[in-house]
């Protein structure tokens, strides 16, 4: 009597993983930033002065396919021209090869970084921004990091023992 049987092993298909890791992660990271950039938008007021410090987030807005609203200034003066051009550096960045997913923001925008660590008060200069109704400092980069690890901590990676990664391997 003969007994014949059959194995089957199951083999990982890497490259299908990898590819699905991928895109998994560029849609991540597109979400990731999108919370940090409105939780950090949000402590930029509107009305604003004259438009430039939430400008200099709009690259960035339109890298992860969102929008920073400017809102109705109370400045005569447009100054998201200037915003725009402050805003350095900024942008999605994604190496598959090195596993890197991820977004900069950057600004040269110097009314925007002393409001940011600083507390404006009315007056003359040493108190350069004192005019702002809204209470500084903002603390935008502070909200922005709450808000992207609250999101990082949903992100789920794909399966990698899900079928659509197994290959059979008959011995």
């Amino acid at each position: 009597m003969k007994f014949i049987t059959n194995f089957t092993i199951p083999k990982l298909d890497l490259a299908a993983y990898e590819r699905a890791l991928a895109a998994h992660l560029s849609e991540a990271n597109k979400k990731a930033g999108q919370a940090w950039l409105h939780a950090a938008v949000e402590q930029i007021p509107i009305p604003t002065w004259s438009g430039a410090s939430r400008a200099t987030f709009q690259k960035l807005a339109e890298e992860l396919d969102t929008s920073v609203p400017i809102g109705p200034r109370r400045s005569k003066k447009d100054r998201v021209p200037l915003g725009r051009a402050s805003s350095t550096a900024s942008g999605v960045v994604i190496d598959t090869r090195e596993h890197f997913y991820g977004f900069v923001y950057s600004s040269n925008l110097r009314y925007l970084a002393y409001n940011e660590f600083n507390k404006a008060v009315p007056g003359p200069p040493p108190q350069p921004y004192g005019r702002l109704r809204t209470r500084t400092p903002y603390h935008f980069q502070e909200r922005g990091l709450k808000a992207w690890q609250a999101f990082a901590k949903t992100v789920r990676l794909p399966n990698p023992l899900s079928a659509r990664f197994l290959k059979g391997t008959k011995i």
